[in-house]
């Protein structure tokens, strides 16, 4: 029979025809009545909707902005797949405070540059899969662009570091020989939930709150669906040990990176705020804190519209502002640098300020200190200042509370160090700069470089640091060090630790020298910065380098820490100490000035001695090429010249009177400015000249 239409009523004549029909109406549609006066249907309800798929979030950063601003780098995954929803979800986006406060906000889908990555290794595994293993994740690693930074942790008894989180590859290398060359594996490693943690807390963290990038851990595991993976604060994926597995994350990792993120524009109330965000017609939410505004930044317009951190503009100038007594206790400083007072314990000591980080702002609360050696003496001094509150955004992809400020005064004409630390830029130098205006107590001061302090800048951007030390003038045979930072706060320890290596590598040559140097610093590294030095005619590094120590796994359950570099003060063409008294008399004529103890052991031997000549060679032909020295220095010039414009800030620069007193020009200055960079440039010139034929003699050695 035909089904029965809904909300109608049959009626039949006879009654065995009536009973056939209530029978089969009762067996197959609703009924709401089956009488002898007919049979009244329900309605048939519509199918039920489909259930909502379950979203996973990732909250990668949050940043302040004026006024009640905030941006926010949010993700959303399939929890059920945990890839990115196909379709843009912006228009369904909601963000609600707690508090029912208002605010408005904008939403945008964006791509996420490369950051930062961590692969947490099986706990046991025999020698035969390590090999395998290491294998496939040096094949990773290579898949991966150029500028990830990945680490390799260890996981056994402890969850130990095996590689930092670097660019350059050899150490990651290094490292997959460790663990490749260790052993099974520990007798009762934690469960893995427990494993996951420190490795995406070491994620979270490193780098600081400025760069807003990826942020990826790969658990590598025999049942990956086991796994807990629900972390907002890094994308955390389990994969099998393999080439399958390590290439299905690498393929992951770049399609969240480029569409599973979010930009989230935000202005509401000044005040922290709880608030929780949900997307529309997917279950889940994420449970956030919208940031208090920055104390100088209350009061001020909000606008969605201009809140993007790629398009962040920094002050032009900065304001030291002082009432009596701190006016008092600064000059009392600055006095102490001069020959006829000279203290330089008083120098150096802390004094109050207020400081204005951009026109028309409030001043904030900080405290300061003079900086540098034989800066110290100079007219326009060099300082350190620490904010009171939380982490300020004056550089770009930063976020800090320290900073230094650097008068470059003894930089003739300020061209040199600005345009080192840009060719060493991700390398020997990591910190990020730029120039600044400083004025203070109403008097501007001129033209400053603003840095990340260089200390916290380094325990930032590596995980468990163990110390870091600027390497000073070597001593009673021993190289000495200032102790900057030690993790236990035991300031003697981190130098004899670098002395009980230095004695462990006495005895050592060739093959035996290399694998024990390898295993305790970044060689390559350290010969980059020999051969720098020697292309740059270098005469006053031996103090000018920071050597910073961080934990290290040996592969078989202990734990050390491995040293790396960062260049510091740059001082380039110029004649080494005492004529090279002091340095190391290479007979090949290629090493420059290098007066450390360390140079004096490893340069001799034939082995690092051609690894340095490699850098020598690949510097002089790569990324200290003619070509790159001249942008970088044309760079740093343009920069400068710019910023020579206000008679002011000319008669301010008080150490171009050295070349020529009209300096208080602004024409004059910037003419200066160019002299200087044509100078450097020819010093590089001949420098090259010089090495060249002397490589070439090398390399024809039998």
């Amino acid at each position: 029979m035909n089904r029965i239409s809904t909300n109608t009523v049959l009626r039949y004549r006879g009654k065995a025809a009536f009973a056939i029909v209530c029978m089969t109406a009762l067996a197959t549609v609703g009924l709401s009545a089956c009488s002898s006066e007919g049979i009244q249907m329900m309605p048939i309800p519509e199918p039920p909707p489909p259930p909502e798929e379950a979203a996973r979030f990732l909250l990668l950063r949050s940043a302040r902005w004026p006024g009640g601003g905030r941006e926010l780098t949010v993700g959303v995954l399939n929890r059920a797949t945990a890839a990115p929803f196909a379709e843009d979800l912006s228009a369904r986006f909601s963000l609600r405070p707690i508090d029912e406060s208002p605010l408005t906000s904008k939403l945008q889908k964006v791509a996420l540059a490369p950051g930062y990555t961590s692969i947490l290794l099986p706990p046991r595994q025999p020698a035969s899969e390590r090999a395998l293993l290491a294998l496939a994740i040096s094949q990773f690693v290579t898949s991966r662009p150029a500028n990830e930074r990945i680490a390799l942790y260890r996981y056994g008894s402890s969850i130990q570091i095996f590689s930092n989180f670097l660019a350059d590859r050899t150490m990651l290398n290094e490292a997959l020989l460790r663990y490749q060359n260790g052993v099974d594996g520990d007798a009762d490693p934690p469960a893995l939930l427990q494993a996951i943690g420190p490795v995406v807390s070491d994620t979270e963290e490193i780098g600081g709150k400025g760069p807003d990038v990826m942020r990826s851990v790969v658990v590598l595991t025999a049942d990956p669906k086991q796994v807990f993976v629900d972390y907002p604060q890094a994308y955390v994926m389990a994969v099998t040990p393999d080439a399958a597995g390590l290439s299905s994350a690498s393929y992951a990792i770049d399609a969240v990176r480029q569409g599973a993120f979010y930009k989230l524009s935000v202005c509401g109330i000044e005040t922290k705020v709880d608030a929780k965000l949900r997307v529309q017609n997917l279950q889940g939410e994420l449970d956030t804190d919208l940031p208090a505004t920055l104390p100088e930044e209350i009061g001020m317009a909000c606008s969605v519209d201009t809140i993007d951190s790629a398009k962040r503009s920094y002050t032009p100038v900065i304001e030291f502002v002082f009432d009596a007594a701190q006016r008092a206790a600064h000059d009392e400083r600055i006095r102490a640098t001069q020959s006829a007072t000279y203290n330089e314990a008083l120098a150096k000591s802390d004094f109050q300020l207020q400081m204005r980080l951009a026109p028309g702002q409030p001043t904030v609360l900080a405290t300061a200190h003079l900086r540098g050696q034989s800066s110290l003496r100079c007219e326009r001094k060099g300082y350190t200042v620490q904010l009171e509150g939380p982490d300020r955004y004056l550089l770009p992809n930063s976020a800090s509370d320290e900073y230094t400020l650097i008068s470059m005064c003894d930089d003739p004409a300020y061209v040199y160090s600005p345009t080192v630390y840009s060719l060493l830029s991700g390398d020997l130098f990591t910190s990020t700069y730029r120039f600044v205006e400083l004025i203070i107590d109403g008097r501007t001061r001129g033209i400053y470089m603003l840095v990340e302090k260089t200390r916290e800048e380094l325990q930032r951007d590596h995980s468990r640091v163990r110390t870091v030390m600027r390497r000073l003038y070597p001593s009673g045979g021993n190289d000495t060090f200032e102790v900057l930072y030690s993790d236990n706060g035991d300031l003697v320890a981190p130098v004899n630790r670098y002395r009980a290596f230095m004695t462990k590598i006495a005895p050592l040559t060739g093959d035996a020298l290399v694998a024990a140097l390898r295993e305790n610093m970044d060689l390559d590294q350290y010969m980059r910065y020999l051969a720098n030095q020697s292309i740059f005619r270098s005469g006053d590094y031996i103090d000018e380098l920071y050597v910073h120590a961080s934990e290290q796994a040996d592969g078989k359950g202990g734990v050390g820490e491995t040293y790396r570099f960062m260049a510091w003060d740059p001082e380039g063409y110029t004649n080494c100490h005492s004529g090279g008294a002091n340095a190391y008399m290479d007979p090949n004529g290629m090493a420059y000035c290098a007066e450390a103890r360390m140079d004096f052991k490893i340069l001799p031997d034939a082995k690092v001695y051609r690894m340095f000549v490699d850098q020598l060679e690949a510097g002089l032909y790569g990324r200290l090429d003619r070509g790159r020295m001249a942008a970088a220095l044309d760079q740093t010039r343009t920069a400068l010249q710019a910023l020579l414009s206000t008679p002011a800030i000319c008669a301010a620069m008080v150490e171009l009177r050295n070349f020529n007193a009209g300096y208080a020009d602004c024409a004059i200055a910037r003419s200066i400015i160019a002299s200087r960079a044509a100078t450097i440039l020819s010093g590089y010139d001949a420098r090259r000249a010089a090495l060249i034929p002397l490589l070439a003699t090398y390399r024809a050695k039998p």
